[in-house]
């Protein structure tokens, strides 16, 4: 009777325990937390340069540009200005770019002395780049102004807009291919862009969702994923078809994804106080693979394949300073 009871027990426990909670270790693992008490608020969109162990990290509550050195896990210099709203660094022009008020600046990454300024005439947020296309892409989010300004780089110079109906919150763009495709959560839409005609190609409905807003791109499995807020659920589009072949239930108050093709895994950074992490079994089948508990508000972030770490912003809250946690993934 004692044995049987024994394994009572046991089969209830199992039961209460989900599988993420018992992979949650294996995904992500907690490796660090560098303390930023100086920062007042938190953090919009940061990035990471691999080669220099650095991440950047915008604070636009405290109007500055965080440079944070990883190898030692503290902060190291501050970038003051305009509110910043991101941060894109490029290793292939070590170059750092930082969208401020409605001018794009451009730093040098070896003495981050400022290269050039381009006024765009429009409140700026996300932005992303193309290396052999030398191109760099920001959303523009004023009203009547709504778009993507496409900047050439190493040089800065301004050469042209692609218009769009809606704010773009969320930017992916084809290293292989030319399109660019970027969240339009008020119009509850995926904008699919040519990038070198800068026109709009197509607009893909994402139904019964609200606050699409990160995205990325697995562009060699024709996958596209997105993160909605209500219901909290990741949607997987076909490029080819524009279609969704899967939806994920997940977190709420999604602000970030990243895809990681090395462990075929997309990690989700949820203001709720956790990072889901969701793994792809083949392109049309994906779960939920672990749970990682963090800070209720937290939701930006940033991965970095070559660093194998997802690091975390965590804004200030009361006395408790703001703070970077950094995650090394598992096997």
């Amino acid at each position: 009777m004692k044995t049987n009871t024994l394994l009572l027990l046991a089969v209830i426990l199992c039961c209460f325990l989900s599988p993420a909670s018992a992979q949650e270790s294996g995904s992500l693992t907690p490796a660090q937390t560098i303390l930023l008490p100086k920062i007042v608020g938190g953090f919009n969109h940061m990035s990471v340069d691999a080669e220099h162990e650095r991440l950047f990290a915008a604070a636009p509550t405290n109007k500055t540009l965080e440079i944070i050195d990883l190898k030692s896990g503290k902060p190291w210099r501050s970038l003051e200005g305009e509110k910043p709203a991101a941060a894109r660094y490029s290793p292939e022009f070590n170059q750092l770019y930082v969208p401020r008020g409605q001018s794009l600046y451009i730093y040098d990454g070896k003495t981050f002395d400022l290269i050039t300024s381009i006024n765009l005439e429009s409140n700026l947020d996300e932005l992303q780049y193309d290396a052999r296309a030398k191109q760099l892409y920001v959303g523009c989010m004023t009203a009547e102004k709504t778009g993507i300004a496409v900047i050439a780089i190493p040089e800065g110079k301004l050469l042209g807009k692609i218009s769009l109906p809606a704010k773009p919150q969320g930017i992916a763009v084809e290293q292989k291919g030319k399109r660019i495709f970027a969240n339009m959560p008020s119009l509850k839409q995926i904008a699919v862009i040519d990038r070198e005609k800068r026109t709009l190609l197509d607009a893909w409905p994402l139904e019964d969702v609200q606050g699409n807003t990160p995205i990325a791109l697995d562009e060699a499995h024709h996958r596209l994923f997105v993160g909605a807020r209500q219901p909290a659920e990741l949607i997987v589009f076909d490029t080819t078809t524009g279609k969704p072949v899967a939806e994920v239930a997940m977190n709420s108050d999604t602000d970030d994804l990243f895809y990681d093709p090395t462990h075929k895994r997309i990690y989700v950074s949820c203001g709720e106080g956790f990072i889901d992490v969701i793994e792809q079994r083949d392109g049309n089948h994906y779960q939920l693979l672990g749970r990682i508990s963090t800070i209720a508000g937290a939701r930006t972030s940033t991965f970095s394949d070559p660093l194998n770490s997802f690091y975390l912003g965590v804004p200030r809250r009361g006395d408790d300073p703001a703070e970077i946690l950094v995650f090394k993934v598992g096997k």
